[in-house]
């Protein structure tokens, strides 16, 4: 599997892995070389990578245009948002109501969560 990105859980228990296409959740604490869990929506490598300061959900951004938010809780997408172009790059505002992604054609968007 390629990697992209690697991103750590605020309680420290799993590691992100983005891919192409899927993120893949690995528990920090198992030897185990298998996921717990396989986050699959993507259509192109996913570049970008992040959780809510509380753990409850993550995002991410791919080349097939759209970032994506994903509850731990439950497995599959909960919300999309479609950019114009591959998304390199997300980052959760500190006020965690924002999501603002970077693309390859220049442009930084900030997606509203509570929309």
């Amino acid at each position: 599997m390629q990697v992209n990105r690697l991103e750590i859980t605020p309680d420290k228990r799993y590691l992100a892995a983005a891919g192409n296409p899927h993120i893949r959740l690995f528990d920090v604490n198992s030897n185990s070389p298998q996921p717990v869990m396989s986050y699959d929506g993507h259509t192109s490598n996913v570049m970008a990578v992040g959780f809510q300061c509380d753990g409850n959900w993550m995002y991410s951004g791919s080349e097939d245009g759209t970032v994506k938010i994903w509850d731990l809780r439950a497995p599959g997408c909960q919300r999309e948002y479609e950019s114009r172009a591959a998304v390199n790059t997300v980052v959760l505002h500190p006020n965690q109501t924002e999501l603002i992604s970077g693309d390859q054609n220049g442009n930084i968007r900030v997606w509203d969560l509570t929309a």
